[in-house]
């Protein structure tokens, strides 16, 4: 019997940029699900289940105000923070609210997905 695959939430406004990260992981065997801000992640939250919640900071809602809604709601879900600014502050902001991992993008297949990997093995 094969085990279902890993669920990843992507939440990112930019399009293009979801729709290429859906499709690379998705190569990768996840099972990918997306939303474009934080209130379009919480509803997919509670209407299905969630492995690991991959979100870029800089969306409308704000993806610091999504980590700490996903540390209410499910606790054990790890998150994992991503932005295109470059700056110590945002990282350590990530960390001290919680997030599992911070990436800063464009990221490296092989990096976001050994990333996704560990906050499996955690969840």
């Amino acid at each position: 019997m094969d085990l279902p695959l890993p669920t990843v939430l992507i939440v990112e406004d930019d399009l293009p940029l979801r729709a290429a990260l859906c499709a690379a992981l998705s190569a990768q065997g996840f099972a990918t699900r997306e939303a474009g801000d934080v209130v379009g992640a919480l509803e997919r939250m509670t209407a299905e289940p969630i492995d690991v919640v991959l979100s870029d900071i800089g969306m409308p809602g704000n993806g610091y105000n999504l980590l700490a809604r996903v540390r209410e709601m499910r606790p054990e879900i790890p998150v994992i923070l991503m932005t295109g600014i470059e700056e110590d502050d945002l990282g350590r902001r990530a960390y001290e609210a919680g997030a599992q991992a911070y990436l800063i993008k464009p990221i490296q297949l092989s990096v976001l997905k050994r990333t996704l990997d560990d906050a499996c093995r955690l969840s």
